[in-house]
Protein backbone atom coordinates (compact mmCIF):
# COMPACT_ATOMS: atom_id res chain seq x y z
CA UNK A 1 0.00 0.00 0.00
CA UNK A 2 1.52 3.25 -0.82
CA UNK A 3 -1.34 6.18 0.32
CA UNK A 4 -4.02 6.50 2.86
CA UNK A 5 -6.61 9.24 2.35
CA UNK A 6 -7.81 10.67 5.67
CA UNK A 7 -10.96 12.41 6.39
CA UNK A 8 -12.01 13.42 9.75
CA UNK A 9 -15.23 14.68 9.83
CA UNK A 10 -18.38 15.75 12.23
CA UNK A 11 -22.17 15.92 11.09
CA UNK A 12 -21.80 16.23 7.17
CA UNK A 13 -23.07 12.99 6.43
CA UNK A 14 -24.40 14.13 2.72
CA UNK A 15 -20.93 15.23 1.70
CA UNK A 16 -19.20 12.25 3.39
CA UNK A 17 -21.63 10.28 1.48
CA UNK A 18 -21.12 11.29 -1.78
CA UNK A 19 -16.99 11.92 -1.40
CA UNK A 20 -16.61 8.26 -0.44
CA UNK A 21 -18.36 7.72 -3.31
CA UNK A 22 -16.20 9.73 -5.59
CA UNK A 23 -13.59 8.12 -4.05
CA UNK A 24 -14.74 4.66 -4.64
CA UNK A 25 -14.97 5.41 -8.27
CA UNK A 26 -11.51 6.72 -8.46
CA UNK A 27 -10.06 3.76 -6.79
CA UNK A 28 -11.95 0.94 -8.76
CA UNK A 29 -11.94 2.51 -11.55
CA UNK A 30 -8.11 3.05 -11.64
CA UNK A 31 -7.37 -0.16 -9.96
CA UNK A 32 -6.05 1.69 -7.41
CA UNK A 33 -7.25 -1.22 -4.45
CA UNK A 34 -3.66 -2.32 -3.58
CA UNK A 35 -2.19 1.04 -3.12
CA UNK A 36 -4.49 3.65 -1.59
CA UNK A 37 -6.64 3.01 1.79
CA UNK A 38 -9.24 5.16 3.33
CA UNK A 39 -9.31 6.19 6.81
CA UNK A 40 -12.33 7.80 8.16
CA UNK A 41 -12.73 9.50 12.00
CA UNK A 42 -16.26 10.01 13.08
CA UNK A 43 -16.01 13.04 16.49
CA UNK A 44 -19.40 11.90 17.57
CA UNK A 45 -21.47 13.25 14.83
CA UNK A 46 -25.06 13.81 15.83
CA UNK A 47 -26.46 12.92 12.47
CA UNK A 48 -26.54 9.31 10.19
CA UNK A 49 -23.12 9.99 9.75
CA UNK A 50 -22.33 6.59 11.72
CA UNK A 51 -24.67 4.58 9.48
CA UNK A 52 -23.09 6.13 5.75
CA UNK A 53 -19.59 5.23 7.43
CA UNK A 54 -20.91 1.92 8.22
CA UNK A 55 -22.81 1.35 5.00
CA UNK A 56 -19.81 2.00 2.87
CA UNK A 57 -17.66 -0.19 4.94
CA UNK A 58 -20.13 -3.02 4.15
CA UNK A 59 -20.85 -2.45 0.71
CA UNK A 60 -17.38 -2.21 -0.30
CA UNK A 61 -15.41 -5.21 0.52
CA UNK A 62 -12.73 -4.93 -2.22
CA UNK A 63 -11.77 -1.36 -0.70
CA UNK A 64 -8.98 -1.12 2.31
CA UNK A 65 -11.37 1.41 4.87
CA UNK A 66 -10.21 1.49 8.58
CA UNK A 67 -13.42 3.42 10.15
CA UNK A 68 -13.16 5.24 13.24
CA UNK A 69 -16.17 6.00 15.27
CA UNK A 70 -14.98 8.89 18.64
CA UNK A 71 -17.12 7.76 21.61
CA UNK A 72 -16.84 11.46 22.65
CA UNK A 73 -16.40 14.77 20.55
CA UNK A 74 -12.23 15.10 20.59
CA UNK A 75 -12.20 18.59 18.95
CA UNK A 76 -10.77 19.32 15.26
CA UNK A 77 -7.29 18.95 15.96
CA UNK A 78 -7.13 15.64 18.36
CA UNK A 79 -9.53 14.12 15.16
CA UNK A 80 -7.33 15.05 12.50
CA UNK A 81 -4.81 14.02 14.43
CA UNK A 82 -6.84 10.61 15.03
CA UNK A 83 -6.88 9.84 11.14
CA UNK A 84 -2.84 10.59 11.16
CA UNK A 85 -2.25 7.99 13.79
CA UNK A 86 -4.05 5.38 12.75
CA UNK A 87 -3.20 5.61 9.26
CA UNK A 88 -0.69 2.54 7.43
CA UNK A 89 0.79 3.64 4.71
CA UNK A 90 3.98 5.40 3.21
CA UNK A 91 1.93 8.73 2.71
CA UNK A 92 -1.06 10.21 3.79
CA UNK A 93 -3.35 12.54 2.09
CA UNK A 94 -6.10 14.64 4.06
CA UNK A 95 -9.25 15.47 2.87
CA UNK A 96 -12.19 17.45 4.30
CA UNK A 97 -15.56 15.78 4.36
CA UNK A 98 -16.94 18.01 1.80
CA UNK A 99 -13.87 19.20 -0.10
CA UNK A 100 -13.45 17.05 -3.40
CA UNK A 101 -10.41 15.97 -5.89
CA UNK A 102 -10.21 15.21 -9.22
CA UNK A 103 -9.45 11.88 -10.28
CA UNK A 104 -6.69 13.10 -12.40
CA UNK A 105 -4.95 14.75 -9.29
CA UNK A 106 -5.11 11.04 -7.59
CA UNK A 107 -3.47 9.83 -10.50
CA UNK A 108 -0.95 12.06 -10.66
CA UNK A 109 -0.30 12.11 -7.06
CA UNK A 110 0.37 8.18 -7.08
CA UNK A 111 2.64 8.40 -9.87
CA UNK A 112 4.77 10.99 -8.49
CA UNK A 113 4.84 9.29 -5.08
CA UNK A 114 5.90 6.19 -6.50
CA UNK A 115 8.74 7.49 -8.40
CA UNK A 116 9.87 10.10 -6.28
CA UNK A 117 10.40 9.10 -2.96
CA UNK A 118 12.78 12.28 -1.54
CA UNK A 119 9.23 13.83 -1.50
CA UNK A 120 7.75 14.95 1.50
CA UNK A 121 5.27 17.16 0.27
CA UNK A 122 2.55 17.38 -2.46
CA UNK A 123 0.73 20.69 -2.20
CA UNK A 124 -2.52 21.40 -4.43
CA UNK A 125 -3.82 24.02 -5.97
CA UNK A 126 -7.33 25.33 -4.81
CA UNK A 127 -10.85 26.56 -6.21
CA UNK A 128 -13.69 27.54 -3.79
CA UNK A 129 -17.28 25.82 -4.59
CA UNK A 130 -21.12 26.08 -2.89
CA UNK A 131 -22.62 23.68 -0.59
CA UNK A 132 -23.76 22.08 -4.19
CA UNK A 133 -20.25 22.04 -6.05
CA UNK A 134 -20.85 24.64 -8.06
CA UNK A 135 -17.96 27.31 -8.35
CA UNK A 136 -18.15 30.04 -6.39
CA UNK A 137 -14.06 31.88 -7.26
CA UNK A 138 -10.77 31.11 -7.66
CA UNK A 139 -8.77 30.11 -4.56
CA UNK A 140 -5.16 29.39 -4.87
CA UNK A 141 -2.35 28.79 -7.32
CA UNK A 142 -4.74 27.56 -9.71
CA UNK A 143 -2.74 29.61 -12.18
CA UNK A 144 0.65 28.55 -11.25
CA UNK A 145 2.56 25.63 -13.08
CA UNK A 146 3.35 22.50 -11.64
CA UNK A 147 7.24 23.24 -9.56
CA UNK A 148 9.49 21.34 -7.42
CA UNK A 149 11.26 22.44 -4.60
CA UNK A 150 14.35 20.77 -2.90
CA UNK A 151 14.53 20.27 0.95
CA UNK A 152 15.51 23.03 3.30
CA UNK A 153 14.42 26.22 4.44
CA UNK A 154 13.75 28.46 1.19
CA UNK A 155 11.60 25.18 0.41
CA UNK A 156 9.45 25.84 3.92
CA UNK A 157 9.52 29.84 3.05
CA UNK A 158 8.02 29.45 0.19
CA UNK A 159 5.72 26.61 0.72
CA UNK A 160 5.13 26.57 4.68
CA UNK A 161 2.27 28.81 4.98
CA UNK A 162 -0.12 26.80 2.26
CA UNK A 163 -0.64 23.79 4.70
CA UNK A 164 -3.29 26.31 6.20
CA UNK A 165 -6.03 24.27 3.88
CA UNK A 166 -5.82 20.41 4.52
CA UNK A 167 -7.56 18.88 1.50
CA UNK A 168 -5.71 17.55 -0.89
CA UNK A 169 -2.01 17.88 1.41
CA UNK A 170 -0.39 15.08 0.85
CA UNK A 171 2.50 14.04 3.40
CA UNK A 172 5.28 11.59 4.15
CA UNK A 173 3.78 10.13 6.96
CA UNK A 174 7.32 8.86 8.81
CA UNK A 175 7.82 11.13 11.58
CA UNK A 176 5.59 13.84 10.99
CA UNK A 177 2.97 12.12 13.94
CA UNK A 178 6.00 11.88 16.41
CA UNK A 179 7.31 15.75 15.65
CA UNK A 180 3.73 16.71 16.23
CA UNK A 181 3.87 15.18 19.74
CA UNK A 182 7.08 16.33 21.06
CA UNK A 183 4.93 20.11 21.48
CA UNK A 184 1.48 21.00 22.84
CA UNK A 185 -0.36 22.50 19.59
CA UNK A 186 -3.50 23.99 20.49
CA UNK A 187 -4.36 25.48 17.14
CA UNK A 188 -6.40 25.05 14.19
CA UNK A 189 -3.70 25.01 11.79
CA UNK A 190 -1.29 21.90 12.66
CA UNK A 191 -1.80 21.47 8.65
CA UNK A 192 1.02 24.21 8.55
CA UNK A 193 3.20 23.01 10.82
CA UNK A 194 3.15 19.45 9.12
CA UNK A 195 3.80 21.55 5.64
CA UNK A 196 6.54 23.36 7.20
CA UNK A 197 8.44 20.73 8.71
CA UNK A 198 7.97 18.48 5.87
CA UNK A 199 9.30 20.82 3.65
CA UNK A 200 13.06 21.35 6.04
CA UNK A 201 13.01 17.24 5.98
CA UNK A 202 12.08 16.61 2.22
CA UNK A 203 11.12 17.76 -1.65
CA UNK A 204 7.96 19.49 -2.54
CA UNK A 205 5.82 18.90 -5.61
CA UNK A 206 3.32 21.85 -6.15
CA UNK A 207 1.06 20.36 -7.59
CA UNK A 208 -1.27 22.66 -9.33
CA UNK A 209 -2.73 21.27 -12.71
CA UNK A 210 -6.42 20.00 -10.94
CA UNK A 211 -7.67 22.17 -8.25
CA UNK A 212 -9.69 20.57 -4.94
CA UNK A 213 -12.79 21.73 -4.92
CA UNK A 214 -12.63 23.61 -1.23
CA UNK A 215 -16.29 23.94 -0.15
CA UNK A 216 -17.06 27.16 1.32
CA UNK A 217 -20.53 26.89 3.26
CA UNK A 218 -20.66 30.34 4.35
CA UNK A 219 -18.71 31.46 7.74
CA UNK A 220 -22.54 31.21 9.78
CA UNK A 221 -22.41 26.85 8.61
CA UNK A 222 -18.76 26.29 10.28
CA UNK A 223 -17.62 25.12 13.26
CA UNK A 224 -15.19 27.81 14.10
CA UNK A 225 -14.01 30.69 12.69
CA UNK A 226 -11.40 33.52 12.65
CA UNK A 227 -11.40 34.99 15.75
CA UNK A 228 -10.24 38.84 16.40
CA UNK A 229 -6.95 38.14 15.21
CA UNK A 230 -7.65 36.55 11.29
CA UNK A 231 -5.98 33.27 13.76
CA UNK A 232 -2.65 34.96 13.27
CA UNK A 233 -1.42 33.77 16.39
CA UNK A 234 -2.74 29.99 16.05
CA UNK A 235 -1.17 29.84 12.17
CA UNK A 236 2.10 31.44 14.03
CA UNK A 237 2.11 28.60 17.02
CA UNK A 238 3.52 26.23 14.06
CA UNK A 239 6.45 28.46 13.46
CA UNK A 240 7.75 28.96 16.99
CA UNK A 241 7.89 24.84 16.84
CA UNK A 242 10.08 24.69 14.60
CA UNK A 243 13.88 24.34 14.62
CA UNK A 244 14.80 27.29 12.99
CA UNK A 245 16.31 30.70 14.36
CA UNK A 246 14.47 33.93 15.36
CA UNK A 247 15.21 35.79 11.83
CA UNK A 248 14.00 32.78 9.97
CA UNK A 249 10.90 32.15 12.18
CA UNK A 250 10.01 36.14 11.51
CA UNK A 251 10.46 35.58 7.75
CA UNK A 252 8.10 32.81 7.72
CA UNK A 253 5.59 34.77 9.93
CA UNK A 254 5.49 38.19 7.48
CA UNK A 255 5.34 35.20 4.89
CA UNK A 256 2.19 35.11 5.62
CA UNK A 257 0.52 38.44 6.02
CA UNK A 258 2.19 38.79 1.97
CA UNK A 259 1.00 35.94 1.07
CA UNK A 260 -2.48 36.10 2.91
CA UNK A 261 -3.38 39.74 3.50
CA UNK A 262 -7.44 39.24 3.38
CA UNK A 263 -6.51 38.12 6.82
CA UNK A 264 -6.35 41.54 7.84
CA UNK A 265 -8.49 42.96 5.25
CA UNK A 266 -11.69 41.01 5.67
CA UNK A 267 -11.99 43.15 8.54
CA UNK A 268 -12.47 46.51 7.07
CA UNK A 269 -15.45 45.07 5.09
CA UNK A 270 -17.05 44.80 8.80
CA UNK A 271 -15.80 48.34 9.73
CA UNK A 272 -12.80 50.78 10.77
CA UNK A 273 -13.32 49.89 14.66
CA UNK A 274 -12.98 45.89 13.77
CA UNK A 275 -10.22 46.37 11.53
CA UNK A 276 -7.99 48.52 13.94
CA UNK A 277 -8.49 45.74 16.60
CA UNK A 278 -7.23 43.19 14.22
CA UNK A 279 -4.73 45.26 13.57
CA UNK A 280 -3.35 45.58 17.24
CA UNK A 281 -4.18 41.69 17.65
CA UNK A 282 -1.69 40.74 15.27
CA UNK A 283 1.00 43.03 15.83
CA UNK A 284 1.15 41.60 19.57
CA UNK A 285 0.34 38.27 18.82
CA UNK A 286 1.52 35.79 21.75
CA UNK A 287 3.53 33.75 19.17
CA UNK A 288 5.16 36.47 17.14
CA UNK A 289 8.87 37.20 17.38
CA UNK A 290 10.12 41.01 18.20
CA UNK A 291 11.21 41.08 14.89
CA UNK A 292 7.99 40.57 13.23
CA UNK A 293 6.62 43.19 15.80
CA UNK A 294 9.10 45.56 14.39
CA UNK A 295 8.37 44.88 10.47
CA UNK A 296 4.62 44.00 10.39
CA UNK A 297 3.60 47.33 10.69
CA UNK A 298 5.52 48.53 7.67
CA UNK A 299 4.86 44.95 5.66
CA UNK A 300 0.96 46.73 6.40
CA UNK A 301 1.98 49.86 5.10
CA UNK A 302 3.63 48.54 1.96
CA UNK A 303 0.53 46.01 1.29
CA UNK A 304 -2.54 49.20 1.64
CA UNK A 305 0.11 51.02 -1.15
CA UNK A 306 -0.24 48.12 -3.39
CA UNK A 307 -3.95 48.02 -2.97
CA UNK A 308 -4.14 51.51 -3.54
CA UNK A 309 -2.50 51.08 -6.87
CA UNK A 310 -4.34 48.84 -7.92
CA UNK A 311 -7.59 50.38 -7.37
CA UNK A 312 -6.31 53.72 -9.37
CA UNK A 313 -4.89 51.52 -12.18
CA UNK A 314 -8.51 49.36 -12.64
CA UNK A 315 -10.39 53.06 -12.51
Amino acid sequence: MLLSILIPTYNRSVFLNKNLTMLKSYILDNDLESKVEIVVSNNFSSDDTSEIIGNFFKDNPTLSILPIHQSSNIGLLKNALEVLKNANFEYVMYLGDDDYIDENYLNGVITHIENNKSTHVVLPSLIEVNIHDEFVKNGRDFELQNSYWDAGYENCLENGWRGHQLSGLVLKRNGIYDAVKKFRFSNLYIFVFFTAYSCLKGNTFHYTKFPVRVTNPGQKNKDWNYGEDGLINDLFDNYINLPLSSWQITKLQLKVIESQPWRLWKYKKVGDKEFLITFKNMWFSKNSTYLFKIAFPLLVLKIAAKKKLYKLLKS
